[in-house]
């Protein structure tokens, strides 16, 4: 029993997300993390929860516009750390060859601004419904952790909070892949 955290990140923030989110899973069940330009030759028959995030770019997944956009904002503003690691393929690309015939379940996350989702829209909304067409049935609902800008950086608190759901995941998935205890046997 593991899980699986697949990431695409363009300034850190939905990386460090990541990172807590699979921090709290680690307190239950061994935890991989991973960007999804890595993922895509994973074995999801090992894998009891998926966890995808990614940053919210015009109102849902970035695309290769706006991942160039990002590297173009990131050249104008020196405070703009781009993580140029990471610019490649994303979440978008990995859920269209994305296919899962398992018991495997998903989560999805995405970083936004914190204004409603009306004015910045929500990837992580995206995602899960990408993760839903590849044949992933939901833990739940999608979470929205918040920067302060275009560029970050996370909001106070948002990394711990990550982290916590990561642990309710992680309880949620070892306890639903208990085995049902036997009743003792009583000899009369």
């Amino acid at each position: 029993m593991k899980a699986l955290v697949v990431y695409e990140s363009m300034y850190g923030n939905t990386r460090h997300i990541a990172e807590a989110v699979a921090e709290g899973l680690r307190s239950s069940i061994p935890t991989e993390i991973m960007l999804a330009r890595d993922a895509p030759a994973f074995d999801f028959d090992q894998v009891e929860l998926v966890v995808v995030g990614a940053p919210t770019h015009a109102w849902g997944l970035s695309r290769p516009r706006t991942r160039e956009g990002a590297a173009v904002d990131a050249s104008k503003h020196p405070d703009h750390l781009l993580e140029s690691a990471h610019i490649g393929p994303g979440v978008r690309e990995w859920l269209k060859d994305l296919k899962h015939s398992g018991t495997c379940r998903s989560a999805a996350f995405d970083t936004r601004l914190d204004k409603p989702k009306l004015f910045t829209g929500s990837a992580a909304r995206a995602v899960q419904r990408g993760l839903r067409t590849a044949g992933f049935s939901a833990l739940g609902k999608s979470h929205s952790f918040t920067v302060t800008g275009m560029a970050g950086p996370l909001a106070a608190g948002e990394a711990e909070r990550a982290r916590q759901w990561g642990e309710t995941m992680g309880l949620t998935i070892l306890h639903r892949g208990a085995p049902a205890a036997k009743p003792e046997r009583v000899d009369r």
